[in-house]
């Protein structure tokens, strides 16, 4: 389950409308990486990848996770 903060939707989606062109949302992913485990990785991501991507929406901010 993948859960954010009123306060970190309002943060990114700030972040993203100053952005050009403007991002269609927050990808996040869980990257292995070594001998210390995984690691978690967002970026701004211009396209959802129909099919492959799960897509969660938070007060207007969509959050793309692969699935």
């Amino acid at each position: 389950m993948l859960q954010l903060t009123d306060t970190a939707v309002s943060k990114v989606k700030e972040i993203l409308s100053q952005q050009t062109p403007q991002p269609t949302g927050l990808r996040v992913a869980v990257v292995g990486g070594g001998c210390s485990g995984f690691s978690y990785h967002m970026a701004f991501e211009n396209q959802v990848n129909e099919g492959s991507d799960n897509v969660y929406e938070f007060g207007g901010l969509k959050v793309l996770v692969d699935q």
